[in-house]
């Protein structure tokens, strides 16, 4: 989390630990969400889909984490779309974190994989977030150099048709303005 120094973070972890929201392992620190804090993924991704509407009125795309976006991606795409499509990559567009796609089942986790992953994926974040809104057309990317595949990139093109094809969905209603 680069927008927040170690000493809060440490704070953070402790207090979310301490309430039971997270677990902790031992001897190295690792943090991992409990059945209590597995509660918060339905709010948190409900939050970020909402506001992905936000995103065509003048929300600055640099200021979306990457890793959130796919992380929403992961309730937004109808079931059975990605169905028959299988992807273990690593993806680096100011965030760096993985995504892993089986049995229909997209993944999303907040690190690279601590194997190395046999498709890489590099972009700015401004393209991450224009290809997941469909803003931008995958191939159009790859052609101008703004989306660098080194691996399965028919994959990756897919994944990312099928988060335009969700991002429609809620872009198309944009969250009302708040009036006093």
């Amino acid at each position: 989390m680069p927008a927040i120094g170690p000493n809060r973070l440490t704070d953070r972890l402790r207090t979310l630990h301490e309430l039971g929201i997270v677990s902790k392992s031992e001897p190295t620190p690792v943090y991992s969400l409990t059945d209590i804090g597995e509660g918060l993924r339905v709010p948190v991704i409900g939050l970020g889909l909402w506001g992905l509407g936000l995103m065509t009125d003048g929300v600055d795309p640099s200021a979306a984490r990457t890793d959130m976006v796919a992380l929403c991606m992961t309730a937004a795409i109808a079931p059975g779309r990605l169905s028959g499509l299988a992807l273990a990559c690593d993806v680096d567009a100011g965030e760096r974190f993985s995504l892993t796609l089986g049995d229909g089942a997209l993944r999303v986790r907040s690190a690279l994989s601590s194997a190395p992953s046999p498709t890489t994926v590099a972009c700015a974040a401004e393209t991450f977030v224009a290809l997941s809104l469909g803003n931008e057309k995958p191939a159009d990317a790859l052609r101008s150099g703004r989306l660098v595949v080194d691996g399965d990139a028919q994959a990756v093109v897919r994944l990312f048709e099928a988060f335009a094809e969700a991002a429609r969905r809620y872009t198309a209603v944009r969250p009302a303005p708040l009036t006093n």
